[in-house]
């Protein structure tokens, strides 16, 4: 396989700066005046040639206090190449490592990875064909988009030419696969970020879909011990579903004290990987202004503001996807039923190199399978327990196949280049109607003529109501079938694929054939407020539910999350103590100590009564897992249950002790009425119900102190001490420095999210340290509860007459290499419940003691 590396890249010399040629150009003029000096005749004219040419970008970066770039620049492009340059500086391994995952040659010089996990990335992506998907993408963009992903390219090459490859951070220094990329490159990572709620997370099942008639014995060994290993279904759980959301408020005037519109962004996301985000201000003069962050490697700001408008975002509960179960023709398992027809599936080999153990390179080639939907995929039989043998692997009846509603998401980027220009919300909402490009996010927006407006835009499978009606049945019906075992362990859609009447239906106005039009997706406009905390669309504003939607957007009537409960109490209370204060109007300081207040719905609603139970009892009997009785004290825990305050603060004692007990119920018992809440769920009630702590029998042990003798006995079990204050046990690692943090997590009814998962792609990360867990609900270790995801990009803001006014914290900090003193900065800051300022106006930017400016410039 030849070097990917592009022969159209800029000479070295292409990269030097103006300042640079400008002195070589004086340099070479006054040798040549020298030359002539002293001569008798008078000195002749010197053609110094044609000058050099001018840098086709240029870009002024001001970095400010924790390292933020404030970008400008007097074009589309060179803002592109300044954002790619800064990025860059702190971020270049992250993309490096992307660029090389979607260019399926990871296993090229990484080698097999853990059970050829490479070699299985590699054939994935080449089977998804996002190279070939950008490349005849990249025209459709806007002008002013490719001008963009074009500059930003080359802002990013510049910093490699600029930059000793020993010089890079350690995960990358002098590593071969960090090279020069090209547009079609930067797009094909853009895409694949689009597909995070599909085929992005079951990847690794698309090499796993093997025809049965494929023997052991009639493949070679050599490539035979190459083959990937089928992801067990655990493993593919915790890509899509590790504690992964957000919550985002818009506040309009009417609860506002200046009546102007507020916005609380507070995004739950990986702290490592492709999926950190990543702070800048972009502007362009007179044409573009916009302040946020964004994904590693995306050249536009997606959660953020300009001087009019203000948004977040949060991780939609809907469906991205949709897996086809197909009925397969009786000796021909190739071969599919689709109605009254038979249907071939359509092959292809892909052959890439790989990096064997001593350092060779050899081929390893893999026929992959496609329906009519999309790729064959398959799960391991036993992954799913209680299934029939071959229900969700490729037998002799059925297989599985994949369709994705972002495969064809060419209008990504220009949806957020549309929004970061917008001045109104019926700009903004145009957009939405124009591109409809968001990939898997609600949105909530703000204004400063307060307005509120909440939107899941997301792209959706346009079932009949028929098909999304027996969908739904299944899905939520506990059984022995392949859509209620794969919706409960994964969350996707399952279908018949041999039925055409579950195909996506075609409507006027979608992006693409087979998506709900913008004008059908659910939204809401309002004074008050909006919100969203991964649930579904149902209660963005709780007293005007939005209803009659399909279930592929989310389910209605259904009992919400603990921590959608504690979002939706903070936005409606109103009284002395509430968030809002007496008059419910909140202001700009009242919106902060909101967002860190650590209070948590399940201990407003049960802590009293579990104090209340436990007071005077000292043991319990508690039987673990093997059957052995144990006599458990809970004295202690008691009391400290009794002293804390209920909040998740790193000085709080208790709040250990509660997750725990918590953590002794399943997530279902935490929704409804069972052996934790006395009162059940009601839909006309929805977030002051599941409610009351069950009642005590009238013999026996008192189950619900069972569930605190459990939880004292798991403590101990991990070495941990009962009385440790939650920032002993709850921390963050920084250059091998524990950092204290406070928040809880979400089944704990805990706005501000700490936890942690193992939703990123990239090799490498910052080797959090994490044992085995002693609880899967909480996964306590011995360590502690370490986190690696969680609150991410907290933002608060306000509009004035003076404009936006807005302060934030990265919890991760803005760079990922630990040499820079931006890499922990900010997480102290969040440890400390401190915001910082953000630095939005030229006079603000000005002002900042710690500016930096640097002119870069180049292409």
């Amino acid at each position: 396989m030849p070097e990917h590396i592009p022969d159209n890249l800029p000479s070295r010399g292409g990269f030097r700066s103006v300042r640079t040629r400008r002195l070589s150009f004086s340099l070479f003029a006054s040798l040549a005046l020298l030359a002539t000096a002293g001569c008798d005749e008078d000195p002749k004219p010197v053609d110094p040639g044609p000058g050099p040419a001018a840098p086709k970008y240029t870009a002024k970066i001001k970095r400010t206090s924790y390292g933020i770039p404030h970008i400008t620049a007097d074009s589309y492009g060179s803002l592109g190449f300044g954002q790619g340059y800064a990025f860059a500086q702190d971020h270049v391994c992250t993309l490096a490592d992307q660029i090389l995952k979607v260019r399926g040659e990871r296993a090229r010089f990484l080698g097999q990875g853990p059970g050829n996990r490479h070699v299985g990335s590699d054939i994935a992506y080449l089977a998804m064909d996002l190279m070939g998907r950008a490349e005849k993408a990249f025209p459709t963009l806007s002008q002013e988009m490719q001008d963009m992903v074009t500059g930003y390219v080359a802002g990013y090459n510049k910093y490699l030419e600029d930059t000793a490859p020993e010089a890079r951070p350690a995960e990358c220094a002098n590593a071969p696969w960090v090279r020069p990329i090209t547009p079609v490159d930067l797009l094909a990572y853009n895409t694949d970020l689009t597909l995070l709620a599909g085929i992005n997370a079951l990847a690794l099942t698309i090499p796993s879909a093997t025809p049965p008639t494929v023997s052991a014995q009639s493949v070679d060994p050599k490539q035979a011990a190459l083959r990937p290993q089928m992801p067990s279904l655990e493993q593919l759980n915790k890509l899509k579903t590790s504690d992964f959301g957000s919550n985002g408020w818009a506040i309009g005037g009417e609860r506002t004290d200046n009546g102007k519109g507020m916005v609380m962004a507070n995004p739950h996301f990986p702290w490592e990987g492709e999926l950190r985000l990543w702070e800048s201000q972009l502007t362009v003069p007179g044409q573009m202004n916009v302040y946020g962050v964004g994904l590693m490697g995306v050249p536009a700001v997606l959660i953020g503001f300009n001087d009019n408008v203000a948004w977040t975002h949060t991780f939609s509960a809907g469906q991205r996807a949709t897996i086809y179960q197909l009925q397969l023709v009786p000796g021909k398992p190739t071969v599919y039923k689709y109605g009254t027809e038979e249907r071939a599936m359509t092959s292809k080999t892909f052959s890439i190199l790989v990096k064997l153990s001593e350092g060779s390179l050899t081929n390893y080639s893999q026929t992959v399978y496609f329906s009519h939907y999309g790729p064959m995929i398959a799960f391991p039989d036993s992954a799913a327990p209680g299934f029939p043998a071959g229900t969700l692997g490729w037998n002799a009846q059925t297989a599985l196949t994949l369709r994705d509603a972002n495969i064809e998401n060419t209008k990504f980027l220009d949806q957020f280049h549309g929004m970061n220009k917008a001045k109104t919300l019926a700009e903004f909402k145009a957009v939405y109607a124009s591109e409809q490009g968001l990939p898997w996010v609600n949105t909530m927006f703000a204004d400063k003529d307060g307005n509120a407006w909440y939107t899941d835009a997301t792209p959706t499978p346009n079932l009949t109501k028929d098909a999304y009606t027996k969908w739904a049945t299944e899905a939520t019906t506990p059984g022995l079938n392949v859509t209620y075992g794969v919706f409960q362990a994964l969350g996707f859609t399952v279908l018949n694929g041999s039925d055409p009447a579950n195909e996506w239906q075609v409507e006027p106005g979608s992006r693409s054939p087979g998506l709900v039009p913008f004008t059908k997706v659910p939204q809401l406009e309002r004074k008050d407020f909006v919100f969203n905390a991964n649930d579904s669309y149902w209660l963005a504003n709780p007293a005007a539910p939005i209803t009659g939607f399909s279930p592929l957007h989310g389910f209605e009537n259904v009992p919400q999350s603990p921590r959608t409960r504690m979002n939706a109490k903070v936005l409606t209370e109103v009284s002395e103590t509430g968030a809002s204060g007496a008059d419910g109007k909140f202001t700009f300081d009242e919106l902060k100590t909101a967002v860190f207040s650590n209070r948590s719905s399940m201990e407003e609603l049960l802590r009293a009564s579990v104090v209340e139970r436990c007071t005077g009892k000292t043991t319990v009997t508690y039987k673990d897992t093997t059957g052995k009785d144990n006599v458990v004290d809970i004295s202690e825990a008691c009391a400290l249950l009794a002293g804390w305050n209920g909040r998740y603060d790193v000085d709080q004692k208790g709040a250990f002790i509660f997750r725990e007990f918590l953590g002794a119920y399943t997530g279902a018992q935490l929704l409804n009425k069972g052996p934790l809440f006395d009162v059940a769920f009601d839909p006309a009630n929805p977030i002051a119900t599941p409610n009351t702590l069950t009642a005590a029998p009238a013999t026996g042990d008192d189950p619900v102190l069972v569930k605190l003798a459990q939880a004292v006995f798991t403590i101990n079990r991990s070495g941990n001490k009962l009385d440790k204050t939650l920032g002993e046990v709850q921390f963050t690692t920084r250059a091998g420095t524990p950092i204290p943090l406070h928040g809880g997590m979400h089944r704990e009814g805990v706005t501000n999210v700490m936890s942690f998962g193992a939703a990123r792609t990239t090799v490498f990360d910052f080797a959090q340290p994490h044992s085995a867990t002693f609880n899967s609900n909480t996964l306590l270790a011995k360590e502690g509860y370490p986190i690696n995801n969680g609150s991410s990009f907290i933002m608060a803001l306000q509009f004035t007459d003076a404009g936006p006014n807005a302060n934030a914290v990265l919890t991760y900090s803005q760079s990922g290499d630990p040499r820079s003193p931006n890499y922990a900065d900010q997480t102290a800051l969040f440890s400390q419940k401190q915001w910082r300022p953000i630095l939005f106006t030229d006079a603000q930017i000005a002002a900042d003691k710690n500016l930096v400016e640097t002119t870069v410039s180049g292409g």
